[in-house]
């Protein structure tokens, strides 16, 4: 019988654009011993839900998200995401999508593929697979509310009062409270030794969005792509 982790302290979720919703959570970390935040996006796709970079609920937040229709694809959108990944599969029979490459989380099985030319169970949403890191990581628009869904990629924290205030001394030096900041840690770990990913940014920034939401972080609604712009800007060629 699988263990599944307890849900962490998280939010309500709330509608933030119309039929999306956003469920903020919080995860911690051992080494120090730090608490960050943690989201999940909610959508209507073809069939059901949709729950990108997935985060389990409480028992209250579930029945409150079950309401909205049955839970039907769990897409990770990033390497070091999903340890919530096997409970909607478990519980729900919830289809797994991730993009190919280097993966943390070897289970569940992943049973669909994030590619960039093939469709997505949501209607009209498109991704962008990081093709030059060395780690599985993509990014996911969606058109109607010109949203761009990230993972680790690019983090945005204004206001984020579910940051440990240990968790703000440690990050602040490194760079990460910049509107939408290309994560520096996972640049880091993703980055091939001698090379550059800032190929991948490039045609982020070709599509068409104004808003974000990462894994980590506070929603930027208004100003995102000139913001992300700025960060790009800045990494090496």
């Amino acid at each position: 019988m699988t263990i599944h982790p307890a849900p962490a302290p998280h939010g309500p979720v709330k509608e933030i654009l119309p039929g999306l919703w956003f469920a903020p959570s919080t995860a911690k970390m051992s080494k120090p011993p730090i608490r960050i935040s943690r989201n999940m996006v909610v959508v209507r796709g073809t069939d059901g839900l949709v729950l990108l970079n997935p985060v389990r609920l409480d028992e209250q937040a579930e029945c409150e998200l079950l309401a909205l229709g049955p839970i039907k694809h769990a897409l990770r959108l990033g390497t070091f995401h999903g340890c919530d990944d096997t409970y909607y599969v478990d519980k729900f029979g919830a289809e797994l999508w991730a993009a190919a490459g280097v993966q943390k989380y070897l289970t569940p099985a992943v049973t669909r593929e994030i590619e960039e030319d093939k469709p997505l169970p949501i209607p009209n949403a498109r991704a962008v697979v990081f093709k030059k890191a060395i780690r599985a990581e993509c990014v996911v628009l969606l058109p109607e509310h010109r949203l761009l869904v990230t993972c680790d990629s690019v983090q945005n924290y204004k206001k984020d009062d579910r940051l440990s205030a240990l968790a703000r001394v440690v990050m602040l030096p490194m760079g990460f409270f910049k509107p939408c900041v290309i994560g520096p840690l996972w640049l880091k770990d993703v980055t091939p030794p001698g090379g550059s990913i800032k190929s991948d940014f490039e045609r982020v920034l070709e599509l068409d969005f104004d808003n974000l939401i990462s894994g980590h972080g506070t929603p930027k609604l208004g100003g995102a792509k000139d913001a992300l712009r700025k960060q790009v800007a800045r990494l090496a060629s």
